[in-house]
């Protein structure tokens, strides 16, 4: 079978993860995806094939590629698409994301079509010419797919309607694989020997993440806490988070550790007292991502209670399960107080971290998630291709 995924496979855990998991239940497996040059000792399976077919464009560290030169590679990555599966002749394709699904032609006799959506597609302010014909190709394509899946069910019910499938897509959130253990962290060898509990911020660093509003909440934190971010961000969303936190006051509390391989990563997050997950709905596709921010569920497998945005689905997974706290991501004294009173409260903190290992363990890893539509993926490669 063949993944294909226009950008950095270690840039998306769930489509490592699949690629993985299925290599692990024996299938040949393939991967089509772009290279990258801040990616080394790739946790990929080496048994897996892969073309990358060419490097992938940092948008917090590099200029804007020329219109030119990104149609030459988009004409390219089709090309090697269409090569790959003449030669490979896979008898099950996933397209992830509209920039992945544009490749592909459901209906045919010669391999079932799994159309993968990490993200909502949807129409966005300044979009080009072929953002909005693979927009609008990746919506008609997925009428025909032999499966559809979402990270998120609210993104599901809603591309159901735009997209007017006949079936419901199927869900599979974006959980890491299990855990068993919580992994040592280095953390304290990145900060100052004072003591004090640790904010952790892990992921791609945006404004659209509450981050602006994260600094400015360090008001109301307990004097000796710290807050860590570990991900890319860009000069601007740096600068202005540091504006925030001196205006705060605790500007020399703000700790930037940079994007880190994903395993060093959690085990860096791993020494945390809590996380952050704040998404502000400022579209769509971030008012329906309860199931889609992979943060929520890592800090769930590392034992750390967190504080996260309200929103669709949201309470369920945090809340109602006793995992951490929701507040108005662009409250900066609600995050600020909600910050504050987890702190000040070992007991709960305790009674999160517990609850939260046992969620993940149970019930939010990746191997549950993926269960329904990994042993479907295995049918169709066992049946015959034109049954």
């Amino acid at each position: 079978m063949l993944l294909i995924q226009r950008a950095c496979l270690e840039h998306y855990p769930p489509t490592l993860n699949q690629a993985n998991l299925l290599a692990a239940f024996g299938l040949r497996v393939g991967v089509i995806d772009l290279s990258s040059a801040a990616v080394s000792n790739s946790p990929l399976n080496p048994a897996i094939q892969r073309w990358q077919v060419h490097q992938v464009w940092d948008s917090k560290t590099e200029k804007p590629v020329p219109l030119l030169r990104r149609w030459k590679n988009g004409l390219k990555f089709r090309r090697s698409v269409q090569k790959i599966i003449r030669s490979t002749r896979p008898k099950v394709v996933i397209g992830y994301d509209t920039t992945g699904c544009v490749h592909l032609h459901p209906g045919g006799k010669t391999y079932r079509t799994v159309f993968h959506f990490h993200e909502l597609s949807e129409k966005e302010k300044g979009m080009g010419l072929g953002s909005r014909l693979a927009f609008q190709s990746s919506i008609k394509s997925s009428r025909k797919a032999d499966l559809v899946v979402f990270s998120d069910q609210h993104r599901a019910d809603e591309f159901q309607r735009l997209a007017g499938l006949p079936v419901p897509p199927k869900v599979v959130m974006n959980c890491p694989v299990t855990l068993a253990t919580v992994p040592a962290s280095p953390l304290s060898n990145h900060l100052s020997l004072t003591e004090g509990p640790v904010v952790c911020y892990l992921g791609s660093v945006g404004l659209d993440k509450g981050v602006v509003e994260v600094a400015g909440s360090m008001r109301y934190w307990p004097t000796n806490a710290r807050w860590v971010i570990i991900g890319a961000s860009s000069d601007a969303v740096r600068s202005a988070i540091l504006a925030a936190a001196d205006a705060a006051g605790a500007g020399q509390r703000v700790f930037f550790l940079g994007p880190k391989p994903h395993q060093e990563a959690l085990a860096l997050a791993a020494g945390a007292t809590l996380g952050l997950s704040l998404i502000q709905p400022k579209t769509r596709n971030w008012l329906y991502s309860a199931g889609a921010v992979n943060k929520r569920f890592e800090y769930m497998a590392l034992g750390l209670p967190q504080v996260t945005n309200d929103g669709p689905g949201v309470s369920d997974i945090v809340t109602k399960t006793g995992c951490g706290v929701c507040v108005d991501p662009y409250s900066v004294e609600a995050i600020g107080r909600s910050v504050k009173e987890l702190l000040e409260n070992p007991a709960r903190l305790s009674q999160f971290r517990e609850n939260a290992r046992a969620c993940h363990l149970t019930r939010f890893n990746y191997e549950v998630e993926f269960a329904k539509v990994a042993q479907w993926i295995a049918a169709q490669v066992s049946a015959s291709p034109t049954a």
